[in-house]
């Protein structure tokens, strides 16, 4: 992996912002689906939702740090990525129920478009390229995986979601992180402001689960989950 300075200040854009409002969304679903299920297989069920969720924000992480998403048709691809983790996101509730297949056909999309941002990325970059080549495989069939899981019964699923996580995970330590680029400043930035965005959909989330508060509107009743 080369560690190298950027050519120009690279600050985190206003799209990147967008795509982290949508993943923390989707983290705040996680956690409506384990109040819904407060059971050990719930609890393991929302692991493995939460790391197929944060290995492809940290996908997306490590794209931007290399490619401008504000450029041309990139910019209109990074959209159709963040509809598709928006989906992911409404999915995730059932995504081990109804809505199984729906999360992975979503899931799957927001991968591919991962990687086909990234070949941009890797035009004139040979070692770059080669580094994305060795990550498609374990993307593409890590998230083809939890398209099959969606079309299986209970306990047959938990088992395709956990070999699809192990690929995604485990593969990138055994080819390497030859080849990839970053730049530092950019990565502690992207990495300090979703934190902040989590925690500050944290505390919306008390304000609105607190029950028969006067400050709250009651058109807006607390969400299910906050009961």
């Amino acid at each position: 992996m080369t560690d190298r300075q950027a050519e120009s200040e690279q600050r985190v854009t206003s799209l990147e912002l967008f795509f982290d409002l949508v993943f923390v969304f989707a983290i705040t679903q996680v956690t409506g689906f384990l109040a819904a299920k407060p059971t050990w297989e719930g609890l393991l069920q929302g692991m493995f939702v939460l790391g197929a969720l944060w290995w492809a924000w940290a996908a997306y992480a490590w794209l931007t740090n290399t490619l401008n998403p504000e450029e041309g048709l990139v910019r209109i691809a990074v959209f159709a990525s963040m509809v598709a983790m928006l989906i992911v996101a409404l999915a995730t509730p059932e995504a081990f129920g109804a809505n199984g297949v729906v999360f992975g056909v979503a899931y799957f999309i927001v991968r591919a478009l991962h990687l086909v941002l990234y070949a941009i990325a890797g035009r004139g970059d040979r070692e770059l390229m080669q580094a994305v080549l060795r990550i498609a495989p374990s993307a593409l069939i890590g998230a083809a995986l939890l398209v099959v899981a969606g079309f299986t019964e209970d306990g047959l699923r938990m088992g395709i979601w956990a070999v699809a996580l192990a690929i995604d995970y485990l593969w990138l330590l055994v080819s390497g992180m030859r080849g990839w680029r970053v730049s530092a400043e950019h990565f502690i930035e992207r990495h300090g402001l979703i934190i902040i965005i989590a925690l500050g959909e944290s505390i919306v989330a008390l304000a609105w689960g607190r029950q028969g508060s006067p400050s709250m509107p009651e058109r807006f009743p607390p969400p299910r989950w906050a009961s």
